[in-house]
C-alpha cells in the first residue's frame, strides 16, 4: 500500500480488542452468579458455591481489566484520535470504565471479607449489579468508538509528510467510496461501500 505521496504504509493492528470481552463477560456473570445466590438463600448449598464462583470470576476479570485498560491506553497514544465527536466517546468510555474497575475494586474488597458467608450479602449484589451495568454502558461507547467513529479500523503508518522527520505518524486509510446503480433514484439506491487501496 502506499499513500498519496507514495509512500509505503503499513497497518497498524489495535492492541485494545481481543481483551475487552473477557472482563465485560466477567462482570455479568459475577452478577448472575451473585444473583441466583441471593435467590438460593442460605438453605441450598449450590447459593455459597455461586458466591465463591462469583468471587474467583471477578478477581480473573479485574487483572483482565487491568490488561484491558493499559491496551486501551496505548492504543490511544498509538492512534493519537483527533475528531471531537471521537474524542468525547473516548473520554466518556474511560471515565465509565475506569469506574467499573473501582466499583469491582470495592466488589473484592467486599468479598474477601466476607468469604465465609453462606450465599451473596445483599450490599456485595448491589455492587455487582452496578458494577455490570456500568461495564455495558462502558461497552456500548466503546462500540461507539469502532462502529460509528471507525476508531482504530482503518489506521495506516506512513513515513511523515515533511522529508527531515523520520517518525512514523499515523494516518487514516482513504475514505470508503460508496458506489450507486445508475437509473435509481436517491430513496432506491443500494449502497456498496469499497476500500480503495
Amino acid at each position: 500500500m502506499t499513500d498519496t505521496a507514495g509512500q509505503p504504509l503499513r497497518h497498524v493492528r489495535p492492541l485494545h480488542p481481543p481483551f475487552t470481552h473477557f472482563p465485560i463477560a466477567a462482570y455479568v456473570m459475577a452478577a448472575a452468579f451473585d444473583t441466583i445466590s441471593v435467590i438460593g438463600g442460605r438453605r441450598h448449598q449450590w447459593a455459597g458455591q455461586l458466591w465463591h464462583a462469583g468471587t474467583f470470576v471477578l478477581i480473573a476479570g479485574l487483572i483482565l481489566c487491568l490488561v484491558t485498560m493499559l491496551t486501551g491506553f496505548a492504543d490511544l497514544v498509538r492512534f493519537g484520535e483527533r475528531r471531537p465527536a471521537a474524542v468525547k466517546t473516548i473520554a466518556v468510555h474511560v471515565c465509565v470504565m475506569a469506574s467499573v474497575f473501582m466499583l469491582g475494586v470495592g466488589d473484592v474488597a467486599l468479598r474477601v471479607s466476607g468469604y465465609h458467608q453462606d450465599s451473596t450479602p445483599p450490599a456485595v449484589l448491589i455492587l455487582t449489579i452496578l458494577a455490570a451495568i456500568g461495564v455495558s454502558t462502558g461497552a456500548f461507547f466503546g462500540g461507539t468508538l469502532v462502529y460509528k467513529h471507525g476508531s482504530g479500523v482503518a489506521v495506516m503508518v506512513g513515513r511523515s509528510a515533511d522529508p527531515g522527520t523520520d517518525q512514523d505518524v499515523p494516518q487514516l486509510a482513504p475514505p470508503a467510496a460508496v458506489i450507486r446503480r445508475p437509473g435509481t433514484r436517491q430513496g432506491e439506491a443500494v449502497t456498496h461501500r469499497t476500500h480503495r487501496l
